[in-house]
C-alpha cells in the first residue's frame, strides 16, 4: 500500500529527519544551560534557543499534520481494498457456482441406472475411438 502513495513515505521520512535535527538543537541548548552562566555562554545560550524555535515549531507542525492525516489515510485503506475483494468473491461464486453445475451433470449421467461397469467402458472408448479419429489428433 505504501508503494502506492509514496509521498506518504517521503511525509514520514521528512518528520524523522526534522525530529532528528530538533533533537539535535534541543541538546545543543541542554548543553549550554549546564555551562556556568558567563558573557558568551549566555549569548549563545540565545543564539541556540533562536535556532531551535523554528525548527521545534516545524517538528510539531509536521507531526501534527501526520498524527491527523494517518488515521484518516489508514482507515481510506478499506475503500481501496473492497472493490478488490468484492471482485474476488464476485469471480469464486460464478466459479463455483459453475462448478457446482458441471459436478451435478456429470454425477448425474454416472449415475444413470441400467447401464453396467462394462458399457460405460465401451461407450468411453467409443468416445475415444471418435476423438483420435479427428485430422487434429495427433498419434502418439
Amino acid at each position: 500500500f505504501s508503494s502506492v502513495f509514496p509521498s506518504l513515505n517521503m511525509a514520514v521520512k521528512r518528520r524523522e529527519q526534522t525530529l532528528q535535527d530538533y533533537k539535535r538543537l534541543q541538546s545543543k541548548v541542554e548543553k549550554y544551560e549546564e555551562k556556568e552562566r558567563t558573557g558568551p555562554v549566555l549569548a549563545k545560550l540565545h543564539q541556540a534557543r533562536e535556532e531551535l524555535r523554528p525548527v521545534k515549531e516545524d517538528f510539531e507542525a509536521k507531526n501534527k499534520q501526520l498524527l491527523e492525516e494517518m488515521p484518516k489515510f489508514y482507515s481510506s485503506r478499506i475503500d481501496y481494498f473492497k472493490p478488490s475483494f468484492e471482485s474476488l468473491l464476485r469471480a469464486q461464486v460464478v466459479y463455483y457456482t459453475e462448478m457446482h453445475k458441471i459436478f451435478g451433470d456429470l454425477t448425474a449421467q454416472i449415475d444413470r441406472p441400467g447401464l453396467s461397469d462394462e458399457q460405460r467402458e465401451r461407450e468411453n472408448d467409443a468416445k475415444l475411438s471418435e476423438l483420435r479419429a479427428l485430422s487434429i489428433v495427433a498419434d502418439d
